[in-house]
């Protein structure tokens, strides 16, 4: 062997030496979190039993010594559970120096609990995919996770529903998959084409989900789907605003009457934004025609109902005659 290697494989071995802080501790010498413990959920603590059993210990747990030897579990708490009651002796952790600082105890345990592997909705619904389609049941999945059978269909959905397009842009980076989750309760034939809009217009998972939602609904018009997918932000605007209406209306209702200044102050907004309108419409260039279509119509609908409104406020005699057919 060369110098220059066995100098090299020496550095090697050094460095492994340095950071290496795995020891041979005993279980009950070790003092339990009471913080992370309380976060613990019983089924979990079954199946790291359970793990521990089978595969021995996977994640090694972390424990910070003082000064005065005390030693004190800072990430593990349910591998330290575990193993207390299968009745373990020793265990392997890795070993940190603490201080007795206030608090230092809790900031490391959050940098641990930070620093753990979780995998995604995405890698999830594959992985399960992966299992189910080797012939393992999802009843043992069910089990072995303890999840229910809704989040086993809809990780498996995620991945099965979603468009080929979209599912690249989550594996490229470029759509967080949690909005993907979202995109992919949509039909797969607009699953792209939202998916562009959101990244292009840097929507929020939250927007997703309220647009998503609304565009599944059943009583959602053809022309407000249409907006949600081609114009979800003019979409996100008209949604806030019904909501809006419908909370000052109840207000309202509450009350038991509306007050004049509110009908005033609409009407003459309602006015104002009609006279706007018709000043700007015959300007548009006919190439943009078609990127209003949607939301004229969806106009010519509302002032339809709103003129009926007015009709029958202004000139009930009238309407009741029409409505007869008289």
């Amino acid at each position: 062997m060369r110098k220059e290697e066995r100098e090299k494989g020496g550095y090697v071995r050094k460095m492994a030496k340095n950071i290496s802080k795995v020891k041979e501790i005993d279980v009950a010498a070790v003092e339990g979190n009471m913080t992370l413990a309380a976060g613990l959920d019983r089924r979990a603590v079954e199946r790291c039993k359970d793990a521990i059993e089978k595969l021995g210990v996977i994640h090694t747990p972390v424990v910070g010594t003082t000064q005065s030897g005390n030693r004190r579990i800072l990430s593990g708490q349910c591998e330290l559970t575990a193993l207390r009651e299968l009745g373990i002796r020793k265990m392997d952790a890795i070993e940190v120096d603490v201080t007795n600082e206030a608090g230092i105890i809790a900031k490391l345990s959050l940098l641990l609990i930070s620093l753990k592997d979780r995998p995604g909705a995405l890698c999830e619904g594959l992985l399960l995919q992966e299992a189910v389609g080797a012939g393992v049941p999802r009843s043992e999945i069910q089990s072995m996770l303890g999840k229910s059978a809704s989040w086993v269909s809809n990780r498996i959905s995620l991945v099965t529903r979603l468009d080929d397009g979209v599912y690249e842009m989550v594996r490229g980076g470029l759509l967080d998959p949690r909005s993907a989750q979202e995109v992919a309760r949509l039909p797969p034939e607009v699953q792209f084409e939202f998916a562009q809009t959101v990244l292009h217009e840097g929507l929020p998972k939250s927007a997703v989900d309220s647009l998503v939602g609304a565009y599944n609904d059943e009583s959602c018009p053809e022309a407000v789907r249409a907006q949600i997918i081609g114009d979800p932000r003019a979409a996100l605007r008209r949604m806030t605003g019904r909501r809006r209406a419908v909370n000052e209306d109840q207000k309202g209702r509450s009350r038991g009457h509306v007050p004049p200044h509110d009908i005033d102050r609409c009407i003459k907004s309602v006015i104002e934004h009609m006279g706007r309108l018709c000043h700007m419409l015959p300007y548009v260039k006919p190439q943009e025609t078609p990127r209003y279509s949607v939301a004229l119509a969806e106009l010519e609908s509302e002032v339809l109902t709103l003129l009926a409104v007015v009709r029958a406020f202004v000139s009930p005699g009238k309407t009741e005659v029409g409505c007869n057919g008289g």
